[in-house]
């Protein structure tokens, strides 16, 4: 015998629209969580593809400059008296470089050669420097680098 033949309440039927805005809520608040991760994720990505560009910018700005110095202080007969420090033409104008030497010693005390430096940073914002070292002959390194 059922309950309604009984004289018991028939039960209410179930109500599609409640459970159809429950699982809508659930699937936009699951979305709007999985798009928070999304952007955190391709805000990630574009930081450091910003910062391997700089990387290269600079590895490219410190080689290019230590080839010219090499070219000019090494090569040439006699060498010429060059800055120790400066700025890249455009579009780099926004990198500075400069350069230092250290004299090596030899056992007898002897300084036949030094360890230059070239350092590139930016100037007009606050990023890593790149420094690249070389050996060159002390009689070739201009007296201002020391």
């Amino acid at each position: 015998m059922s309950n309604h033949s009984r004289g018991l309440p028939r039960p209410a039927p179930h109500s599609r629209r409640g459970l159809l805005l429950i699982e809508a809520v659930l699937a936009a608040t699951v979305m709007a969580v999985g798009l928070v991760f999304i952007s955190r994720g391709l805000s990630g990505q574009l930081k450091a593809l910003s910062a391997v560009e700089s990387y290269e910018t600079l590895t490219a700005l410190a080689r290019g400059k230590l080839l010219e110095l090499e070219h000019t202080q090494l090569f040439l007969s006699p060498p010429v008296d060059v800055p120790r420090e400066g700025e890249f033409s455009a579009p780099y104008g926004a990198y500075r470089w400069v350069a230092a030497a250290t004299p090596r010693k030899a056992e007898n005390g002897e300084s036949l050669s030094s360890l230059v430096r070239l350092t590139v940073r930016r100037s007009d914002r606050a990023s890593p420097a790149f420094t690249l070292s070389a050996v060159w002959p002390t009689d070739r390194v201009p007296s201002a680098w020391f």
